[in-house]
């Protein structure tokens, strides 16, 4: 959402000079915020042209393919378009984007299984999955330091994804072989009440044999902790999923953001 008053921004820092395409300015400045991408195109309505200059902007849509936001991060697609949208441009002066009506947008990201794995398998992700500390028992009374290996996510029809991976015990003096612990999660992935994403039924196993399921209560409940888009609002930001759906290798979400001000660096 910052991304779009940044766009404004531009907007008004270039209003009213002879020949400048806005739809142009809008790309290149999107372009600009990310590592790279297949397809970027911008659509900005602001009929008549001089109401940029007022601080305002009719509508900003955006329709992007292969969007790199992170070099090992890649989004198939990626559809914005946000409500009328209006700043002070009294305040740009002072290093403030003042918003005079709350920024709103509605969006649509479309994932792909092999672009999540692709991520997993980078080295800046995997250096995180290193020294984890693991209770396997769900007790929290023995954590283990162990690496997570291989993980690979696949999303499956019914709204359903299978997460696997292999536990890896790190060597040491009296054990320089590390042990090795195949665990597979099969679980529904649903919305629950537009604010929360929630792992359902979940079912683990480690090498093939289901794991209690106070284990797998404990995982869940961690995971749907972080999967709860209500964080959001401690940034001033509220967020609603309005349709997610899982088919075989692809998962698709709907939803819709709206921001009161921009915070203050």
């Amino acid at each position: 959402m910052e991304i779009i008053a940044g766009l404004m921004t531009a907007f008004l820092g270039l209003a009213g000079a002879p020949g400048i395409a806005i739809d142009r300015v809008a790309t290149d400045f999107l372009r600009s915020q990310i590592v790279r991408a297949d397809r970027l195109e911008v659509r900005v309505d602001n009929a008549p042209n001089y109401q940029i200059l007022l601080g305002n902007v009719d509508r900003i849509r955006v329709a992007g393919r292969g969007i790199y936001v992170l070099e090992f991060l890649r989004i198939d697609e990626i559809d914005l378009e946000t409500d009328p949208i209006s700043i002070d441009p009294n305040t740009l002066q002072s290093g403030k984007v003042v918003l005079r009506r709350p920024l709103q947008a509605a969006v649509r990201v479309l994932l792909r299984s092999d672009d999540i794995n692709q991520a997993l398998r980078s080295p800046i992700v995997q250096s995180s999955f290193k020294s984890l500390s693991i209770d396997i028992t769900g007790t929290n009374k023995n954590p283990e330091i162990l690496d997570l290996v291989d993980p690979e996510i696949n999303f499956l029809e019914g709204d359903r994804l299978r997460l696997t991976a292999t536990l890896q015990s790190q060597p040491t003096p009296t054990k320089p072989t590390p042990t090795k612990l195949n665990i597979a999660i099969n679980a529904e992935l649903k919305t629950i009440g537009g604010t929360r994403l929630q792992i359902i039924n979940p079912v683990i196993e480690l090498e093939g044999t289901p794991v209690p399921d106070r284990l797998t209560k404990v995982f869940a409940d961690g995971l749907n902790k972080i999967l709860d888009l209500r964080q959001l609002e401690s940034k001033g930001i509220f967020a609603r999923v309005l349709k997610l759906e899982l088919t075989e290798g692809k998962m698709q979400v709907i939803g819709f953001a709206k921001m009161d001000a921009i915070p203050s660096e």
